[in-house]
């Protein structure tokens, strides 16, 4: 079923709001939208995961008493809990690992957090820690162990999920930071923007949080970079980190006009900025319940247009699944492309699913 232009273009619009609102958030920088235009975005920015950005924008405005406000401030106040929690989980398992001769390496989640000014302003769910492929037995066994079953924690060998293989020297490049009484390994400056601007667009951009991230770490961090470093790789790799880049600087105001990426970051593809802003334009929409299609299966059949649209990639993702260029070609190529891609996994997919539930069961 092919999307109305009117209904694509107030996406457009609200995302646009979405963008102007998050635009220094962080830092407290005075609200510019008017109250219909933040009541017709506040659902898409709570349910983002952004309330705690939103309350740092609003508690010095005037719609600091509103009913927005308050949805706001109820979301930082559960967002602060959830980060004292989650630092308590880190100041367990680490510990636990480093005692099995594992070091284990922090990425995004509290390694980006850490760098807001106050820890409610940016959510996370789990753990994600990465471990060099002699030390994965180990850590897996600690983790398995029960005594890091309230510990939601995201295993990686290595940082091949991050579009990068060079494990001994990125660890070699990490550094420790303190939490508490706690030394926490992170990456280095460098590789964490490079790893936060691969991630945003290996997922199609659609969490705005995650453009906001890599914004707050230029902010932190811009004049220490090795920027050399920062765009090693491929041209085609240190191109996809510069339009990223390039997203923060139209989309959230980030200040790029002493780097090297200054030039691309004013000239990206129309397409680019149409489609993050109508991500975050788009509301979230529940999954139908399984139930429902087992009581009525016609109703697969009526479904059928708006989950397949549903599915369909974004520009962004099909671009970064086939590995392509963020040029002014036509996306339709590459989004047929990462369907195929997708449709030509299932096979290795189920053998890996089959293998598995057959070491379970024995």
């Amino acid at each position: 079923m092919r999307e109305s232009g009117a209904n694509k273009e107030s996406k457009i619009s609200r995302g646009r709001l979405v963008a102007r609102f998050l635009s220094g958030s962080w830092s407290g920088s005075p609200l510019s939208l008017s109250a219909d235009e933040l009541g017709d975005i506040s659902g898409l920015i709570t349910t983002c995961g952004a309330g705690g950005l939103g309350w740092n924008k609003l508690r010095e405005s005037r719609l600091r008493d509103s009913q927005v406000g308050e949805l706001f401030q109820a979301q930082y106040r559960f967002q602060s809990l959830q980060s004292a929690l989650h630092e308590h989980r880190l100041k367990k398992v680490i510990p636990l690992l480093r005692e099995a001769g594992v070091e284990p390496l922090l990425v995004k989640g509290w390694a980006i957090a850490r760098l807001y000014p106050e820890p409610g302003m940016r959510p996370y769910i789990d753990l994600d820690l990465c471990v060099t492929p002699e030390h994965s037995k180990r850590a897996h066994e600690v983790l398995n162990s029960g005594e890091c079953d309230d510990c939601p924690v995201d295993l990686h060998v290595g940082f091949g999920k991050f579009y990068d293989r060079r494990t001994d020297e990125i660890f070699a490049r990490s550094r420790l930071v303190r939490l508490d009484d706690l030394d926490v390994r992170v990456l280095a400056r460098e590789d964490d923007l490079r790893f936060l601007c691969l991630h945003l667009l290996r997922h199609g951009a659609q969490q705005p949080l995650w453009l906001c991230d890599v914004a707050v770490l230029l902010e932190t961090h811009g004049n220490d970079l090795d920027w050399d470093r920062c765009l090693t790789g491929s041209r085609r790799e240190a191109d996809w980190v510069a339009c990223a880049l390039g997203m923060a600087h139209q989309l959230l105001g980030v200040d790029l006009a002493d780097s090297p990426v200054a030039h691309r970051a004013d000239r990206l593809p129309d397409w680019l900025i149409r489609t993050v802003l109508e991500e975050w334009g788009t509301p979230l929409r529940a999954l139908p319940q399984l139930v429902v299609y087992l009581r009525d299966p016609s109703r697969w059949v009526q479904d059928f247009g708006s989950e397949v649209a549903r599915h369909w990639p974004n520009a962004i993702e099909a671009t970064m699944t086939v590995e392509g260029p963020f040029n002014r070609i036509p996306r339709l190529p590459f989004q047929i492309g990462h369907i195929l891609t997708r449709v030509f996994a299932v096979p290795s997919h189920l053998r890996a699913w089959t293998n598995l539930t057959v070491l379970h069961r024995g």
